[in-house]
Parts: C-alpha cells; structure tokens; sequence
C-alpha cells in the first residue's frame, strides 16, 4: 500500500514542477499577461483540468512561487557564514539563489520585481509583497545577529552589534535598502534585455554593482565632514 502512494506523490510534484518550469519560462519570454493557463498546461504537458487541480489560475502559481522564493531567501540569507556584515550575507544569498535558478534551468522570480501587470495581480493574491520582502529580509539579518558573538561581529567590521533591544528599526532600514537593490539590479536588466544587450549573467553582475554603490556611497558619507551630524 505504502509504494502506489509515494508513486502517486511523486508524480503529483512532478507535475506541479512541471507547470511553474513552464510558467516561469512563458512569463519570462511572452510577459505574464500573454502567457494563458492554455499555454502554461500545453508546454507541461497536461491539460488546462490538471493545471487547476494544482493551482488558483496563474496568478496563483505567481503568488506561490514568490512565497517559494521568499522561504529560500531567507534560509540562504542566515546560512551565509557569520562572518560576512548584513549586507554582504543578503547580496551573497540572491545571487546564490539566481545561480541556483540557472544551474537547475529555471528562473528566478527576478520578473515580479521590476513593476507592472504582475506585481498588480500579486497584490491581489499576496498584499503589500515588497513589504513582505523587507520583512523577510530583515528578520534574516536579526536571525543572524541573535546567533553571532560580538567576536564575530567586530571580526565582520559590520558596525553591528548582537541583536538586543530596540534594533528592528535599523534592521528595517537594512531590508529596505536590499529591497532598493534589487529592484534597481532588475529593472536594469529588464532595460538592457530589450536593448538586446545582456549576458547571461547580467543578473548576478548588476546585483554585485547594486550593492556595491550602496557601500561607495556609504563609504564616501561617512568620510564627509558632515557625516553624523543630525539636523
């Protein structure tokens, strides 16, 4: 009895796999309101019956494919070593994760990111995602700060001390300023593919700048005579 079942189960996530493969790539290639359920279920290999068994129309799979990319955001963000500073461990974690979309032939919900039609319909599935990002990353950064020793908080050169009291707003501050990273690094590469010039790893590299002008910048105020100095 146990093996039909596990059989069963097993093509169940098969199928379910199949479709958001399917979706992602549609989304990515026609843009999320010309690829139909139709669409999605013919290239998966099924019929548009079995793609309701699984999901709420596509903006249900859109929704559930933004909360799958948030769990493995934030799991990637507190496994980074405890030695990096926030930002680093975030910036380090999307780009693993965009690594991983592309070593496993699947994308990233990067499209959800850069405005539009899609992120209109999400909101009706999923209220207020980007807050929901922000959240979530900074709860990551707090996870990480709970668990480090100041040792390795003065080893990082963070500026960061271990969590305690009164710190969710500068952890919120961190969250939203990853947020604005990659929302630039992705609405860049969206420009730059409808140019006709990008690489293959144009996402990777135009995070890695993102947050490296978060660092100039901050670098460079903090130098100015007038850094620290509140109105």
């Amino acid at each position: 009895m146990t093996a039909p079942v596990g059989r069963r189960e097993a093509n169940k996530q098969a199928t379910r796999a199949a479709l958001r493969t399917a979706a992602q790539r549609l989304f990515d290639e026609r843009g999320f309101e010309q690829a139909t359920v139709r669409d999605i279920a013919r290239a998966a290999g099924v019929t548009e019956r079995t793609f309701y068994r699984y999901f709420d129309g596509k903006e249900g799979l859109m929704a559930e494919e933004y909360l799958t990319w948030l769990d493995r955001l934030r799991a990637a963000i507190v496994a980074r070593p405890a030695t990096e500073p926030p930002l680093a461990a975030v910036q380090r974690a999307m780009v693993l994760l965009s690594q991983q979309a592309a070593a496993e032939r699947v994308l990233a919900p990067l499209w959800l990111f850069s405005g539009g039609p899609q992120m209109r319909t999400l909101r009706r599935f999923e209220p207020r995602p980007m807050l929901r990002l922000e959240s979530v990353i900074s709860t990551a950064i707090m996870a990480r700060l709970r668990t480090q020793p100041p040792a390795d908080h003065a080893a990082a050169g963070s500026g960061l001390a271990p969590a305690g009291p009164g710190d969710d707003f500068r952890t919120r501050v961190l969250g939203r300023v990853c947020v604005a990273a990659l929302r630039s690094a992705v609405i860049q590469y969206r420009e730059l593919r409808a140019a006709g010039a990008v690489a293959p790893d144009d996402v990777e590299r135009l995070l890695d700048e993102a947050f490296d002008i978060i660092r100039d910048y901050a670098v460079a105020e903090s130098g100015s005579p007038g850094a620290g100095v509140s109105r």
